[in-house]
């Protein structure tokens, strides 16, 4: 494991706190931060083997002390990579709320490369699509050897198609994860124009306790004539998750995935489940 270097030269993504920048004269030029105590929360490159051999990248944020801490796996939207949850400002969010946040490349993605199997690699993401939770399995095998994890207490969030990642590994793992959250999820048939869910042909699939988050107003144009709802689709896996779960509808909204928790409510939503079920 190393230190992310970029940390270095972007304070943001060290995430210090509530820091004065006065000190024996010196001026130092950066982000006005109130006056405080300050916080630092070292963040990590890890990386962790899956079941087929990909060595999985991940960005690990610590929480001071001992713990054991719970951990929140953040899984990106496909087309995206891990650094999207420290850009977005969630990342900070959940160590500042005490979480341990790992932010997973799914394969494909990031530093995470496709399986080397001869395959044609325009082709792996679809043939891929219904192993991403494969990725979310290495991630769990990891953290079970981490001595700061509370292993009894890991939640997974995910961010569009990572919203259905997160679906289905609740339903692989559920004595593994405790609770779950999907901002927008979407992967669908453009064939039958229904939601496309993977997982379900996996033994004993039964997904729990999972949040949807999604804007009313959030829609894919298929055709001149045509689009499909995000809230649509998030309704449906939300009828085949077992109880507890949560359907929230953001109305006369249209933000999709990560913009939607540039709304308070939003975040205050996600970090209630999380309290609630984690």
């Amino acid at each position: 494991m190393k230190m992310l270097a970029f940390l270095v030269t972007m304070s943001a993504f060290w995430f210090f706190t509530g820091c004065t920048n006065e000190d024996d004269g010196l001026n130092i030029t950066g982000p006005d931060f109130p006056p405080g105590s300050g916080s630092i929360y070292p963040i990590k490159d890890v990386t962790f083997p899956t079941v087929d051999n990909i060595e999985v990248r991940a960005h690990y944020g610590q929480q001071s002390g001992p713990g054991p801490h719970p951990v929140v796996i953040l899984v990106h939207d496909v087309g995206g990579s891990s650094s999207e949850w420290l850009t977005a400002g969630f990342f900070e969010e959940l160590l500042k709320a005490g979480y341990s946040p790992l932010a997973i490349d799914l394969r494909g993605h990031g530093d995470t490369p496709y399986p080397d199997d001869g395959r044609d690699q325009e082709f792996l993401l679809i043939t891929d699509l219904a192993n991403f939770y494969l990725d979310v399995r290495a991630a769990l095998n990891w953290l079970r050897d981490e001595p700061s994890v509370d292993a009894s207490r890991i939640a997974i969030v995910g961010n569009g198609a990572g919203g259905n990642v997160a679906y289905v590994s609740m339903g692989a793992f559920p004595d593994d994860l405790q609770a779950g959250v999907a901002l927008s999820p979407g992967i669908f048939d453009f064939s039958t124009r229904q939601p496309l869910i993977v997982g379900e042909n996996l033994e004993d699939f039964s997904p729990h306790s999972m949040m949807y988050l999604v804007a009313e107003q959030d829609v894919l144009s298929v055709s001149e004539n045509e689009v499909l709802s995000y809230a649509g689709w998030a309704a449906v896996m939300n009828e085949r998750t077992g109880e507890p779960k949560d359907l929230t509808v953001f109305k006369d909204k249209t933000a999709h995935g990560l913009a939607l928790l540039e709304d308070s409510d939003a975040v205050d939503a996600l970090l209630g489940w999380l309290e609630k079920h984690l």
